[in-house]
């Protein structure tokens, strides 16, 4: 499983288009990525970046979800004030190319942060969602991780008592990242759909195991409510995903939920208004600050969506 070499390159593009502030037209970028090249190769991926360009910002909604303007051979960033989502997730991800002197810093704390945009796209949808990973208090739950989903159960209004003996010394998480819930129940009756997401921030070819690992663990621990056969399993993960191969596609949409990058935008472009975490605020404008030297123009090339972020 691996996306195709036009998904890296159309990342370069839009990083190119932000760090330029102009219209980047098709011969422009063809001299950018490909110097002196006249290769119909190296046109043809250029035109394809493009065109992926395209299908990005229809995927995202449109509008400022997707914050670029494209047209058939020419691209141009559009201006934006404070957080943008799809920036987030395209400059977190664009780390793996290398360039700013702190990225190790920078890659720990986009995967730390990752989860937590993840489940603001979530409320911003409508959702009640919560990030059970570690560290929570900043999170708004627990240190320890009993005292954290009675919080949860609470607030998804589930009626289901903890099996504490269920509950091992080394837990961390239950093999979930993201809980969410469409509306919190009424606590009369326990049977409230609910998701469980995890956040992938690895190769791509991981997904499958992401997925599949663990999915029914955290039903494990309670009795008379959050049932496995509630639940719907999901994996979130900063990589566009439009240009995977159909039968990859659908083999990880028979484990669950797949919410790609362009998915994760346009589930937070419902529009409910709810404020980021501070901490997540700080981390994008140091993000922001360190886009400049991401080594947009090469790093493309040495297929950033197989390493480890």
């Amino acid at each position: 499983m691996q996306i195709p070499e036009c998904a890296d390159l159309c990342d370069s593009i839009e990083l190119a288009a932000v760090r330029s502030g102009r219209v980047l037209s098709q011969q422009q970028l063809l001299r950018q990525f490909f110097p002196g090249s006249r290769d119909s190769r190296d046109i043809g991926l250029i035109r394809e970046a493009l065109d992926l360009a395209h299908r990005r910002k229809k995927a995202c909604g449109g509008g400022l979800n997707y914050p670029f303007h494209v047209e058939p051979r020419s691209i141009r960033s559009e201006q934006v004030t404070g957080f943008n989502i799809y920036q987030f997730l395209l400059f977190g991800r664009s780390l793996t190319l290398g360039g700013p002197i702190q990225v190790e810093v920078l890659l720990r704390n986009f995967r730390r942060y990752f989860e937590d945009v993840v489940c603001w796209s979530f409320r911003q949808a409508g959702f009640t969602a919560e990030v059970l990973s570690e560290p929570r208090v900043f999170r708004g739950l627990h240190v320890r991780l009993v005292d954290s989903l009675h919080l949860v159960r609470d607030r998804f209004g589930e009626s289901a008592t903890l099996k504490l003996d269920a509950i091992s010394a080394d837990d961390n998480d239950l093999d979930v990242d993201v809980l969410a819930v469409v509306r919190p129940g009424n606590k009369e009756c326990g049977g409230w759909p609910f998701f469980l997401i995890q956040c992938a921030t690895g190769p791509v070819n991981t997904l499958q195991s992401k997925i599949s690992e663990g999915k029914d663990t955290f039903s494990t621990v309670w009795e008379g409510g959050f049932f496995s056969s509630h639940s719907v399993r999901g994996c979130a993960t900063p990589d566009c995903l439009l240009t995977l191969n159909t039968r990859d596609w659908r083999r990880l949409s028979v484990h669950g939920w797949v919410l790609d990058r362009v998915r994760i935008v346009h589930l937070a472009s419902f529009g409910q208004h709810t404020p980021l975490p501070p901490e997540v605020n700080t981390f994008w404008n140091e993000l922001s600050a360190a886009m400049p030297d991401i080594d947009w123009q090469t790093g493309w090339q040495s297929d950033p969506a197989n390493d480890v972020l």
